[in-house]
Order: structure tokens, then sequence, then C-alpha cells
């Protein structure tokens, strides 16, 4: 296609990208405008709600599997997988929260609701653990223990699912919403990035000490003083978190939704299908393009994304034919995509190989939080002589221990003189991970022959 006959089929399309440059500027106005500049006291509020949602979350989920084996009297392996579930579905919310968040709330809104629905679930835990009509009678170790009811049983997984949707769901949002504050997306603007990338250090930092928390303090009331109470004191965390960003939300920078970017791979997928036997120009300037207007998929101040070689089959779907000029056709958009959409959907294709990768970690982590806590509570729990008890779920502390300490050390001590890319320490990581569960087997198959053995002793915690 020649340059005279490339700007005749454009010049249609330019001329109706026009009104949508228009509107995009208009909406970035409306973006600056009611996103003003972030107060200082708005940040230090976000970083104490992500405590307050942090160590309620983990107090929940940390001592989930010794509740569902003490309590509610399950068996090892029903235990493990409905944890399993219950911690897939928390995982997989952050997924729908921000596509709605994108597309229809925004991400205030959406974080707000989210706790919200916390707050039922959360509530529903705690009278499941207080009302004695709501759980199984205690019995003595050693002896039949009658499991929950279907009845009990439904209260309590609807409350922890209801939790589990509502803090899933806002949690991925949360994040975002705080890095909305910094106004840091002029390129000059390098004060804005410096101190949105220190904010995040305290923002990691907070959850980490959240976690340490719900894994020390809350795990041991739950343990050593009442369930109710320990539920109780997450339920509170949580309602305390929605009356804050409730009366603080005029404080806020908000952005509006400018919708899914999801939305845009659908149309990339359903465009190139369209055009499946074309040919790809050699040039790329030949494909689809909205110069010069900002895309608000991505971020509404952020430029577009530029052309790669990779996958190039995909560009079918920027590939500008004679049907695509057609005046006032509202399923353009479905047959014709932007170079940078197609870019967007090339991205997720390169993170599909880290995301299966990724398995062997989250096996090993999710053993931390099931079958290593089931270990702990038949081991003896007993330190110093005897003179004080540990949680078996309180182990998982020492993960959040020894990950500050390794980003610590190995910031300090290695990255300045060895340089590791971020694959490489993510294989790095994935090979330790492996060796972890593979010492882990080893000290259960241990722990099995001493309790097997003829004095039948008891491992130490």
């Amino acid at each position: 296609m020649d340059a005279d006959r490339r700007g005749s089929l454009r010049t249609p399309i330019l001329a109706d990208d026009e009104a949508r440059a228009s509107g995009s500027e208009a909406r970035e106005h409306e973006v600056h405008k009611a996103a003003g500049p972030c107060s200082d006291k708005a940040l230090r509020v976000i970083l104490c709600l992500q405590f307050l949602e942090v160590s309620a979350f983990y107090g929940v989920y940390l001592n989930l599997i010794v509740y569902l084996q003490d309590v509610l009297h399950g068996d090892s392996a029903s235990n493990v997988t409905a944890v399993n579930s219950w911690a897939g579905v928390s995982y997989l919310m952050p997924l729908l929260g921000a596509a709605v968040a994108d597309s229809y709330w925004g991400k205030c809104k959406t974080v707000l609701i989210g706790l919200c629905i916390s707050v039922v679930g959360m509530a529903m835990v705690t009278m499941s653990a207080t009302l004695p009509s709501l759980r199984p009678p205690p019995c003595s170790p050693g002896v039949y223990c009658a499991p929950a009811t279907l009845s009990q049983d439904l209260v309590f997984f609807s409350g922890i699912y209801l939790c589990g949707i509502g803090i899933g769901a806002s949690k991925a949002v949360f994040i975002s919403f705080a890095a909305e504050q910094f106004d840091d997306d002029d390129d000059k603007n390098t004060s804005g990035r410096e101190a949105k990338a220190s904010y995040f250090s305290w923002y990691y930092a907070v959850a980490n000490v959240a976690m340490l928390t719900a894994g020390t303090l809350l795990v041991w009331v739950e343990d050593k003083v009442s369930w109710g109470l320990g539920y109780g004191i997450c339920a509170s965390f949580v309602a305390v978190a929605v009356v804050c960003l409730a009366a603080t939300a005029p404080m806020y920078r908000m952005v509006p939704p400018a919708g899914s970017p999801m939305k845009g791979v659908l149309q990339v997928l359903v465009a190139f299908s369209r055009k499946v036997n074309l040919t790809v120009p050699e040039d790329a300037t030949e494909l689809y393009e909205e110069d010069g207007v900002k895309n608000p998929l991505l971020h509404p101040l952020h430029e577009r994304l530029h052309h790669t070689e990779q996958f190039r089959c995909l560009d079918k779907a920027a590939i500008v034919t004679a049907e695509d000029l057609e005046d006032g056709d509202l399923n353009r958009a479905w047959r014709l995509c932007t170079v940078t959409q197609v870019e967007e959907l090339k991205t997720l294709l390169r993170l599909i190989p880290i995301w299966l990768t990724s398995a062997i970690y989250f096996v090993a982590n999710t053993q931390a939080q099931t079958t290593f806590v089931q270990q702990g509570t038949k081991t003896d729990s007993h330190i110093a002589g005897g003179a004080a008890s540990v949680p078996a779920a309180s182990l998982t502390s020492i993960e959040t221990v020894l990950v500050a300490a390794y980003v610590t050390l190995y910031n300090r001590a290695v990255a300045p003189s060895v340089a590791f890319t971020p694959l490489q320490l993510m294989g790095l990581g994935h090979a330790t991970a492996a060796g972890a569960v593979a010492v882990a087997a080893c000290t259960e198959a241990r722990r099995l022959r001493m309790a097997g053995g003829q004095e039948a002793a008891q491992m130490g915690i």
C-alpha cells in the first residue's frame, strides 16, 4: 500500500478520532481537576488502612487450619482443601476488583465496598466462634469429636468467603489507589517518582509489620485466650478501616474510571480473528495508531506503547482495511485496534511463562499456611524450658522475619557488587522454595518416626 493510498484510508479515521482525542483531552482535564495534590496526611492514613486490612486478613488466614482442626473437628485432608480453596478465591478476587474499579466504581469506592463486605464476613466468623450453637461442642484429645453440622459449617464458611471476597477484591485496587496519590506522570517530575518509590518502601514495610502482628499477637489471642476475641479484633480492624476511609475520602486524589484494559485485550483477539488471513505489512507505520492521544486504559496520562517485532501475527488487528472506513460504525473498535492495544496483549503473553513458573513458589507457600501449621500442632510447642509455648500458626512469622532480613542483606551486601536480573532472582527463589519443601518432607518423616517409636516422643517445635 503506497503512502498516498494509506493517507486516503487514514484520513476519515483520524477525522473521527479528533472527537475521540478531544474527549481524551477533556477527560485528562477532568483528571487534573479531580486529582489535586494529595496531602501527606492522606498518605499516612493509607498506610494505617493498609496495616488494618492486612492484619485482619492474615489474622484469619494464618490460624484458619487450626480452627478447622481444633474447633470444627475436620479431618486433615479436608481442612487443607478448604483452606487452599478459600485462599485461591481470595487471591483471584483482585482480578474482579480491578475490573470493577477500572470500569465502573473507581478505586476508592471499590475499596470501600470491598471492606464493607469483609466487615459482614468478619462478623459472621466472630459469631461462629463465639456462640456455642454455631460450633460443635469441645472435646478432649484422643476421644471422638463430633464434627460441625451443615448449618454450623454454612455460617462459618459463608463468613470467611465474604471476608476473602471483600478483602481480596480491594487488595490490588488499594495499592493502585495509593499510587494515584502521586503526581509523577510528567517526565520532568523526578521528585514525584522518588517520593512514590520511597512511599512504597514504607507501604510494603507496613504490610510486613501487619503480617508479623497477625502471626504473633492475633494468633496468640486466638489460641491462648479466645477464638471469638481474636476474630472480633480482626473484625474491629476492618470496621475501623471502613470508617476511616469513608471519613477521609475528600482528602484523596480521585481518578475517574477509564475502562478495563481487559476489554482492549478482547478487542484485539476479536479483530485478529477477523483479519487472520491478511498479511502483516513490513512497515509498522502502516498499522493503525491514534497519534498524540493519551491512553486512558493504561493510565490517563501515559503515552502510547511503541511497536515491537515479537508476536507480529497479532499486528493484523491493527491493519486498516476498506471496511474499517465505514462512518458511524459502532463496532469498529472490535474490528480495528491500535498498536498500543496490540502491544498490551503482547505484554501479557510475555508474562505467561513467568506466571506459570510461579506455581512452584505458590505450591511451597501454601504448605507454609496449611501442612506446616498442622505439623506444628503435633509438636511440643514449649520453649525456654517450658516457660512459654509458641502457637503453631506463629511459625509463619519466621518467614516474614527472614524475608525482611534477606531483602536488607541483599540490598546492602549483594546488590552493589553482583547485579542479578529480576528473572535470575525469581529462578533462585523458585529453587530455594523447592529445596524448602524437600527439607520439610525430611522433617516430617523424622517426626513420624519419633511419634511412632516405642517412647512416642514429640519433636520440639
